[in-house]
């Protein structure tokens, strides 16, 4: 799920995408959706919208210096 945000999103923190949407172009039934959503939560990959998330976007990740 999260490398269909990053290519949907084209690398953009600020480009939201519908959650389903991405279960549906990855076959995903609304459980193991929203199971990869909360991972991907949890991770710090993305921000979600709306509880449960409707659309999520990437996190901005701050670069290692």
């Amino acid at each position: 799920m999260r490398e269909d945000v990053v290519r949907l999103a084209r690398g953009r923190p600020c480009h939201w995408v519908p959650v389903h949407d991405i279960a549906q172009r990855l076959g995903l039934d609304d459980e193991a959706s929203a199971a990869a959503v909360r991972h991907a939560i949890e991770q710090g990959w993305f921000v979600a919208d709306g509880d449960p998330p409707h659309s999520v976007r990437l996190s901005v990740v701050p670069m290692a210096t």
